[in-house]
């Protein structure tokens, strides 16, 4: 068990890190001012970020060598002019670098010491602490976007053998991905400076694929989070899959031993297959709502019932918020209006806040420990409004807290990563929603979501 421990804090602390480096990436690329600083900006983060030695982006030539010209560097040990690559068929076009350059596809070495496509760079690159490298090409493409190739890589080297798994593979693909359309968003704003006409509207098509690709780099923060709180949630989840398979386990044994009987009591085999069958359909149903939830969102908005968004969810925390000694009071209203939204990411503003409340309420005294989620109903002048409020009894907020609960970063639990709370907020915004907190009179806060309803 110690290892397993050991083995999920690794795991969550890089799914942490990971997380703040697309945040801040992602602010990079709405505030870059110039290509080469968007690109020395990306860098600096990877490598600030913990689990990156080095990066560095470099352009394809089209000179005799074919060379890979660096244009932006972050990291120890090493400086542009050092950096030799090509795109070619020569020796030094067979590394990670070449390769992904040619074949549109990322390429990665998990061990420097033993990989021949290396050769050319091994005693440099260990002499320096590099084990690992991957390159990643500046290319995106998709059905709505339309394809961008900027005829170059990103490339990383890490301290570790076999840094890039699938997962960072995925990671920092998707990254590229978003830097690509964010580079040609930079050279069509430039252009529009110069001409108008054709460019301008070129420069406008540009910039609006940007945009959607820093959608897609925020909703990748909202999964990761997703992955995070249910590794969070691991041992509760373990905890509600293990007692119907416990009940499976019993419910067999009992028939095998009825059946083995010179007169099987049948009626008992009968009820006990029939309590098989209903905890092997309750087992699957929590499967089915962690693969749901682990999901990637769609983009489209479409009618979202907000009962059973609730009724999803609560099942998930239910053995946490046990463990901890919480009464759990739930009140939802009959008319509670549709909304229109993603599921999954409603799903993930609730689990939040259901979280951040049991957290809350783990150094109270076991008296106090009582959670309340309701859901109401509420008719404004613009139509019906979905309100779902979630209370606890905890620790509460001061007023010096209050205009930071929202901020990325900003945490009060050991160990919390403070994004939260953040992300949650631009879902309920992107749902033309809002979400605000308010201190108790007595003891603990209330966090709540309004959404419109669907007319």
């Amino acid at each position: 068990m110690p290892q397993q421990r050991e083995a999920y804090e690794e795991t969550l602390g890089r799914l942490r890190r990971r997380l703040r480096t697309l945040y801040q990436c992602t602010n990079a690329l709405f505030q870059a001012e110039s290509e080469q600083a968007l690109l020395r900006s990306i860098c600096e983060i990877l490598v600030a970020g913990g689990e990156i030695r080095l990066a560095w982006v470099g352009y394809c030539e089209d000179d005799a060598e074919k060379t890979v010209r660096p244009l932006a560097l972050a990291g120890d040990g090493v400086d542009l002019e050092r950096l030799k690559a090509s795109w070619g068929e020569t020796d030094i076009g067979q590394g990670p670098v070449g390769i992904a350059a040619r074949t549109g596809r990322a390429c990665w070495v998990d061990d420097i010491r033993t990989d021949a496509r290396m050769a050319p760079w091994r005693a440099a690159a260990l002499a320096r602490g590099y084990a690992s490298c991957i390159a990643i090409p500046l290319i995106a493409s998709d059905a709505t976007r339309g394809a961008v190739d900027l005829r170059g890589t990103l490339n990383l080297y890490a301290a570790e053998c076999g840094a890039f798994d699938e997962s960072a593979i995925e990671h920092y693909t998707g990254l590229a991905t978003s830097v690509a359309y964010a580079v040609m968003a930079l050279r069509g704003h430039l252009a529009e400076d110069l001409a108008s006409g054709v460019t301008a509207l070129r420069a406008r098509t540009e910039r609006k694929r940007a945009e959607e690709a820093l959608q897609q780099a925020r909703e990748e923060l909202a999964h990761v989070t997703r992955v995070t709180t249910m590794g969070e949630l691991a041992a509760s989840i373990a905890h509600e899959i293990n007692q119907p398979l416990a009940a499976i386990g019993a419910d067999a044994n009992a028939c095998l031993h009825w059946l083995a009987a010179d007169r099987p009591d049948l009626d008992s085999v009968r009820e006990a297959l029939i309590a098989i069958v209903k905890d092997g359909l309750r087992a699957g149903e929590v499967i089915t709502r962690i693969r749901t939830l682990l999901s990637r969102s769609s983009v489209a908005l479409g009618p979202c019932d907000l009962t059973g968004v609730i009724r999803d969810v609560l099942p998930l925390v239910g053995p946490e918020i046990g463990r901890h000694g919480i009464s759990l009071e739930v009140s939802l209203a009959p008319n509670l209006p549709q909304v229109r939204g993603d599921r999954i990411q409603l799903q993930q503003v609730l689990l939040n806040l259901l979280m951040n409340a049991a957290e809350a309420m783990r150094e109270v005294p076991p008296v106090r420990r009582r959670m309340v989620v309701r859901a109401t109903a509420d008719h404004r002048d613009d139509g019906p409004w979905a309100i779902v409020a979630v209370e606890d009894a905890g620790v509460g907020f001061g007023e010096a807290e209050a205009p930071r609960l929202f901020e990325a970063f900003y945490t009060t639990k050991p160990g919390g990563l403070g994004m939260g709370l953040s992300i949650s907020r631009s879902i309920i915004d992107n749902h033309r929603g809002r979400l605000w907190a308010t201190a108790n009179s007595d003891h603990g806060a209330t966090f709540q979501f309004a959404l419109p309803g669907m007319p």
